[in-house]
This record gives C-alpha cells, structure tokens and sequence, in this order.
C-alpha cells in the first residue's frame, strides 16, 4: 500500500508555492536524496534508448484517452491540456493524438472515484491513490505492464528493476503500475514557517516550547488583527493538511495516520498526543487565531490567504520548498520560508520525542501511470508512457531550448531565469510522472544562485540538511512496506472522515472534549482492526523489515 503516514503529503501535491517565492526542485510520497546515475537495465536486443523507439512513422496515427492530476499546478487560461508544446511532445513521440482530462486538484480525488466507479476507464490513467487502483486492478481493470517494462531501456533510465519491484502490488505480486522515481528528491518533512514573522514577533530567535509559539502567534494577532496566522486546505477526505497539521505534529501525532510503540501499530486519532492538539487547537479557533474557513479552504483559498493574511506556517515536504529560479515580487521581498528547528522542550503528553521527527523517503514516489484493461491499443498506449519519460520531455520541463531559457557559456548551460521562471512553462512540471518532480535539479540550484539572496539561499540549506539528518535517522516507515486487505483499502475514505468529522466539530465547539472521546471510543471499534492488520504484519516481518531501514519496526 503506499502509507498515508510518509506519502500523504508527497504523492498528492506537486504545490508549486510560487505565491511563496519558491518553486518546486526541478533536482513529492518518498524519495531518496542523492544524485543516481540513471539505470539502463537489461533490456531486449530489438529495443532502443531514444525517440528512435517511438511507433513507427508508417503505422496510422490513432487516438487515445488519457486520464491525469496536475499535482496541485494547473494549466494556466489558454493552454489546452490535450494540445501545447510539453504534450505534443509525447504525442509525437507514441505517434497518437491524446483526449486529456486533467480535472483539478482539488476535484480529483472525486472525479478519479467517480471514473472507478463506472467502469469507463480511458487508456491510460494517472493516479497518486494506490489502494484504489490496485484494488480494481486485481478486479480486472489495468493490465500487468512488467512485460513492457522489460523491453524498455527508455523506462529504465528513470525507473530502475528495484523501484518497480517496490511497487509491485504486494497482493498479488503484478506490476499494475509504473511508479514516478524519486531517488533524487530531498529527505524529510517539516515545518515550513513565515521566518521574518517569527524573527519579528519572537525577539529575534526560534520560538523553544509551545507555549512560546502561542505566546508569538497571540503577540502578532495583537499587533496584525486581519492576519489569519494559521490556516489549513481541504485535501478530499483529509480535511486537515499542509497549515492544517503543524500543531499535530508537534505532539507526535499528525493526523490520519499511525504510531508503533512497543511493537504494536495504533492510531494517531487515539493518542492522548492527538486529543492534547485538539485542544490547542480549539483554543486557538476561540481566540480568533485560526482561520475560521480552515474546514472549507481549497487550494486557490488557501494560497490567496498564504499570499495575502501572512499565514504563518504549513507541515510540508522538504521538496516543496527548494531554492529556485523564481525571483521575489516587490510585495514578498521580506518575506523568508525556512524550516522550524525542532523544540527544545516538548509538551510532558508526548511519549517520545522520535515521533515527532520526519521519515527517510522511498525511491519512488506515490504517484503511477496506468493502462486499462479496455485500451483499444495497449501497446501504443505502452509508448505513451514511454513518451513521459522521454528525454525530449525531459529536455522540455526542466531546460527548455537553448537560445530561449538558457545560454552556454565555455559548455556550461546557463539559465535565463525569467523565462524558464515563466508561467506559460512552469505547469508542465506537473508531467513528470514518470521521471519525477525532483529530476533536473543541477538547473534549480543554477537559478537559485543566480536569482536569491547567499544568506537566505544558506539558511534553507542548512535547513534542509537538518531535514535529511533527522529522516535518515528516523529510516523508512513500515507503511511502504505493509500488505494490507482489501476491507481496509475500503474501509480508508470512511476511516479518514470520521476523523476529520469528529476533530472539526470538536475544533469549533459543535461536540464537547468528552464527545470526542466517546468519538474516539467508537472509531476503536469501527476502525481498529486496521491497526490490528498492521501489527500482524509487523510481528510476522519485523527482522525483514529492520534489514530494509524500517527502525520504527523495533520501536
């Protein structure tokens, strides 16, 4: 299954922050730090590692229908989804023309449930939701693409024989997926913060306890009324995420997910962790100081407020917030992201302060391209995949053309940041599905050094190194490892509203502190054979896991 717990964040969200003045790593749920060198692999003598592979220019040009997310990055008014430069590329290269439907972020997970549902899958299919897919997969609605991917050098450059063996569905042991690699994308997660307001509210030093972020937050609400300090956006099912969870988090408990502790797998909705950030919580919401919409944001509500009500921090993924090549705007030249230290002193409820600290990520990232089992052409849909990972689509996303978005100079490339910056080309990095969203990094660091002040550019790497250490400490988490049943896969979308449900209404005073227990008391009893599914796994696994760098396993 692919955890909600390591791969919430980074499987459903490209979230390019540009409102934030940082774009995504041209260098999401878990990837390997580290620059690989790329795999080629065993491959079949009649097969060829460039566009040469492409359909032949004989055969008739045919079409298909494509079903894909945009990651969080939308096409901007007037570009066609199923027509413009970055998809004509795989187009050209498959020898097809593409009827693409991109529904947005936000409606996403919805309209991909709506598609399962009906049974009228197109010809290829895009999803970051894997206990879905591999479900109807073993019902017969995608095919096993291992056999393609043996006789594909051009795959293999990015997806290598072990990445595709993680993603092998641990059910039934088919390859129903080609995985987006994520070898290069940097480890860990944090607490991504507004660090000129913590500097201006905080005498100049990271806030140590709680108490002392509470007491900074009621100082700026003081001196900043209008501000929304803390906010949130709605991901599907999942209510709290991203400016949502960052007080969970603290705790040791974020949301939706689990903790191992003496051996035994339970949820974080059941932790005195998690009802102690309930109340904070609350009181905060009573104070004014949450977003009174934190329940309703979207993501085009959530980013306006980021931009305009100095929102003061989301939980994200270090990836998300790598220096790039997009220049400050005048009204954001004060304005400084960084990652949170950890506290100096945590809250006496939580039980130990490792569950606090962030995961090492997976070589692969959630996200996976899929052939339905009623494509008229599977073979040319095969060669669309081929095509996302092409190298002209490569070329494409991260450099562009010479002349255009970069230079050389003595045989070194050189970005001009405005136009690679442009947003006429930044959305297509939402097509790196199958080579990832963190390739390409040599040009991200190229114009953030061009285009960022050396200070600030330091501290976030110093930040994002303290990312990595803490994650490769902490190892893999056993949900990428875990073989769940089917009953659960169903049972999430049900499990994830409860939660949400009951934390909302216990947030905004709908449902008292001890409803929410009798809440909690009945999720135990609707929901706990769940965590009774991952412990067993855990008890009958756990040397093979810890040989695998799952520490939490002799947690």
């Amino acid at each position: 299954m692919t955890g909600i717990k390591t791969n919430l964040f980074r499987s459903m969200l490209l979230a390019i922050t540009l409102l934030m003045g940082v774009i995504i790593s041209a260098c999401s749920s878990g990837g390997e730090s580290g620059d690989s060198e790329k795999n080629t692999g065993t491959v079949a003598p009649e097969a060829t590692s460039t566009s040469s592979s492409s359909a032949k220019v004989e055969e008739p040009r045919i079409k298909l229908k494509m079903f894909m997310g945009d990651s969080g990055v939308p096409h901007p008014d007037g570009v066609d989804p199923s027509d413009n430069p970055f998809i004509n590329i795989v187009k050209d290269y498959a020898n097809v023309d593409l009827d693409m439907e991109v529904p947005s972020y936000q409606d996403f997970q919805t309209k991909f449930n709506l598609l399962l549902s009906s049974g009228q899958l197109p010809d290829i299919v895009h999803s970051w939701f894997i206990d879905e897919t591999d479900q109807r997969a073993r019902e017969g609605a995608f095919i096993d693409l291992k056999k393609y991917y043996d006789n594909s050098p051009q795959l293999q450059k990015y997806v290598t024989p072990e990445m595709m063996e993680l993603a092998k569905d641990k059910v039934s042991g088919n390859y129903w997926r080609i995985p987006m690699a994520a070898q290069n994308t940097p480890q860990g997660t944090g607490i991504a913060v507004r660090y000129d307001l913590v500097m201006k509210y905080n005498n100049n030093k990271w806030p140590e306890t709680i108490d002392e972020w509470v007491n900074m937050m009621r100082t700026m609400k003081k001196a900043e009324p209008d501000s929304i300090i803390l906010s949130n956006r709605v991901s599907g099912d999942y209510t709290f995420s991203y400016g949502g969870t960052p007080i969970f988090n603290m705790f040791g408990a974020a949301p939706y997910t689990y903790r191992v502790n003496g051996g035994k797998a339970v949820s974080t909705f059941t932790l005195p962790e998690y009802r102690a950030a309930v109340e904070l919580y609350k009181q905060l919401y009573d104070e004014g100081i949450v977003d009174k919409e934190f329940a309703v944001n979207d993501n085009a509500k959530y980013y306006e407020k980021v931009k305009n009500k100095n929102v003061l921090w989301e939980y994200n993924s270090a990836d998300q917030y790598v220096p790039g090549g997009v220049p400050k705007k005048p009204e954001d030249k004060t304005k400084e992201w960084l990652w949170a230290p950890p506290l100096k002193t945590y809250p006496s409820v939580l039980k130990d302060v490792k569950y606090t600290l962030p995961y090492r990520w997976m070589p692969i990232a959630g996200h996976g391209v899929y052939i339905s089992a009623k494509s008229k052409d599977p073979d040319r849909a095969w060669k669309v995949i081929e095509g996302f990972a092409s190298d002209e689509l490569h070329e494409a996303v991260f450099w562009g053309k010479e002349g255009e978005t970069y230079t050389v100079n003595d045989g070194k490339r050189v970005p001009i940041v405005e136009k690679l910056a442009d947003k006429s080309r930044t959305w297509a990095l939402h097509l790196g599905i199958v080579f990832g969203f963190a390739d390409g990094k040599e040009v991200t660091q190229a114009q953030a050094e061009m285009v960022q002040d050396p200070a600030e550019l330091k501290r976030m790497y110093d930040a994002m190194k303290m990312l990595n250490d803490q994650a490769m400490e902490t190892g893999l988490g056993l949900d990428n490892f875990v073989v769940l049943s089917d009953e659960v896969a169903k049972k999430r979308p049900e499990e994830a509203k409860f939660i949400s449900k009951a934390t909302v209404e216990a947030i905004m005073g709908k449902i008292t502190m001890q409803e929410f227990d009798q809440r909690v008391q009945e999720f135990e009893k609707k929901f706990g054979f769940i965590y009774e599914e991952y412990t067993k796994y855990l008890t009958e696994h756990k040397e093979e896991l810890l040989k695998a760098g799952v520490k939490e396993a002799g947690w």
